[in-house]
């Protein structure tokens, strides 16, 4: 009987012999990096090709279970030493991972383990065990399709800041779903290319949100400065804070936000009090804030504010972003924790984007099989009324068995 390891190396075998490999512009400038199957502890780097065919070759001679390349421009990309390679450039790259997105499906499909204790639960892991205290604590994570559905909208989100607030082009854009957690958006156009680490970090704050100011929209005491006005129209934050503004407090769910802003149940009341003579106000042109500061001071301001924000906000990784000399996965290669595809996605399928239709390349054959600490829901698949024997897609197994899960298929 071959070892999952082996089965899974054979799968991905498979694959590689047929899949079009994708090829990044300036072949011979960039460096790859390869995990293979029986050597998962190391990364194999600084590894550089010439030719599309000497590249198509690697993949068919070594089958590799993760397949990266340089988000940078060398001059020498083979140079085992950094300093050697001579960076002349490199993409702009973001990278939304919802592991970092709190979703409520998380309670269907994340689990944690006191490694000290053995107590366990569902969600969430807490920062220390309820039972014993201890730090130690284990998780295990999957993905669902409530999960990608979440991370598709941070990166149309985040798509819309490029194009409207920076005037990039999404047709020069290479959006990616990344096999696993989330989606990629590589941006390789002249102007960006040379931009130092500073000048990225200042691209992510912006897009993050960080350093918007409550002062810089809302009458204070505290400000030397008298604020913008508000226009539903204006470019940049401006705009965005004024309808996301306008958008709050007309919301079903406004009492919901304000409790999570963190306001009294009395402010609450009387906000909600006035919200329709507010929404009639804040329709005007320019918007009026008169009628709201009267209920809302400096302080409860800065907590709109930061909500806002905190919803408008793009939740991209800033370390990816920020790196000039990044690895990322290969368009159109498998990753070696979930079988699935790196697929490149034009923004209409990103928009329609369903795991099954655009990563998944293994057979949707209904399969048995056995699954220690089975979750409740994992990709498009809910096993919540299943029983010891689970009857999964064979993509599910592949995702399950590449995951390290204690998975058997049973012979029928």
């Amino acid at each position: 009987m071959l070892k999952k390891s082996e089965s899974l190396k054979l799968l991905f075998s498979k694959y590689y012999k047929k899949a079009k490999v994708y090829v990044p512009k300036s072949l011979p400038r960039r460096e790859f990096a390869f995990v293979y199957f029986g050597k998962e502890e190391y990364m194999h780097r600084h590894i550089a090709f010439n030719e599309k065919e000497e590249l198509i070759s690697h993949f068919k001679k070594n089958t590799p279970r993760h397949v990266f390349y340089s988000s940078a421009y060398y001059e020498y990309p083979a140079a085992s030493n950094m300093n050697e390679k001579t960076w002349l450039g490199a993409e702009l790259i973001f990278d939304i991972d919802v592991d970092h997105i709190d979703t409520p499906c998380k309670e269907l499909h994340d689990k944690w383990f006191c490694l000290d204790c053995g107590a366990s639960g569902w969600g969430v892991p807490p920062q220390a065990c309820y039972s014993c205290g201890s730090e130690k604590i284990k998780r295990e994570t999957w993905i669902c399709d409530t999960c990608l559905s979440v991370a598709r909208d941070e990166t149309l989100k985040l798509i819309d800041f490029l194009i409207n607030d920076f005037g990039f082009s999404k047709e020069k854009m290479v959006i990616t779903f990344s096999g696993h957690r989330g989606f990629h958006v590589h941006i390789d156009e002249e102007e960006i290319l040379t931009l130092d680490q500073d000048s990225r970090r200042e691209i992510s704050d912006y897009i993050r949100g960080v350093g918007v100011d409550y002062r810089f929209f809302i009458p204070a005491k505290s400000s030397p400065y008298p604020p913008y006005t508000l226009d539903f129209g204006a470019p940049a934050w401006l705009g965005r804070i004024t309808r996301a503004l306008y958008n709050l407090f007309s919301s079903n769910a406004l009492e919901e936000k304000l409790e999570k802003a963190g306001f009294s149940s009395k402010k609450i009341e009387k906000i909600l009090s006035i919200r329709d003579e507010a929404v009639r106000r804040l329709e005007n042109v320019p918007p009026d804030l008169g009628y709201l500061n009267k209920v809302i001071d400096s302080k409860s301001w800065e907590k709109v504010i930061q909500l806002i924000v905190e919803e408008e906000g793009v939740k991209i990784d800033e370390r990816v972003t920020i790196d000039i000399k990044r690895l990322i996965r290969l368009p159109e290669s498998l990753h070696g924790k979930t079988g699935m595809k790196v697929a490149v996605l034009s923004y209409h399928e990103l928009e329609e984007f369903d795991v099954e239709k655009h990563a998944v390349v293994f057979p949707s054959e209904e399969v048995k099989i056995i699954l220690k600490n089975p979750p409740k829901k994992v990709l498009n698949i809910d096993l919540s009324e299943k029983g010891d024997f689970l009857e999964v897609p064979f993509y599910a197994f592949v995702y399950f068995l590449a995951n390290g899960a204690e998975v058997e298929r049973v012979k029928t």
